[in-house]
């Protein structure tokens, strides 16, 4: 799937695709990407951590992986998703587990439209929900994400809330 777009901004027009992890091409930009967002994060990643992303987005089943094109075809950010069930609601629901835009993208519009993309994938996918983490200090992402709709799940509907928690093992 691929959808244009024009940056609210600039006018520069960049297209949104939905990235085949089969397509080699794509899926090394996708992790030179990664490696790009992991420095400019200040996170330390494994020493093969880009052997072992290349290796598991080509062989997982559950992976959605979405890249902004600008007008020469160069990705300058993804979102790395992940489906999953939700047992309450007996359907899919659709994870952002990562999203990224270049510095020179950023308040362009473009996580907006990545985000709007994704939304109506899960719709038509019949996912009951999306579903994403963000850092309590990222307060232009949080409220990206809450001009679309998203909450906080400690004060969620869905019950008394949900706390994202985590046991990391290496």
């Amino acid at each position: 799937m691929r959808t244009g777009v024009r940056s609210k901004v600039t006018e520069e027009p960049y297209t949104i695709e939905v990235c085949s992890m089969d397509d080699p091409v794509r899926r090394a930009e996708l992790v030179r990407l990664v490696a790009e967002w992991a420095v400019a994060s200040d996170v330390e990643v494994p020493h093969d951590h880009q052997e072992r992303l290349h290796a598991l987005l080509q062989s997982h089943p559950t992976v959605l992986a979405m890249m902004p094109l600008d007008g020469s075809g160069e990705a300058f950010g993804f979102a790395l998703c992940q489906y999953a069930i939700t047992s309450f609601h007996g359907r899919r629901s659709l994870n952002i587990h990562d999203i990224y835009v270049r510095e020179p993208w950023r308040g362009r519009g473009v996580g907006h439209a990545m985000l709007h993309a994704l939304e109506r994938i899960a719709r038509e996918g019949d996912c009951a929900k999306l579903t994403l983490e963000v850092d309590r200090e990222n307060t232009g992402a949080r409220r990206l994400y809450e001009e679309l709709g998203f909450e906080d799940g400690v004060r969620g509907s869905d019950g008394g809330g949900t706390w994202f928690w985590r046991k990391l093992l290496d």
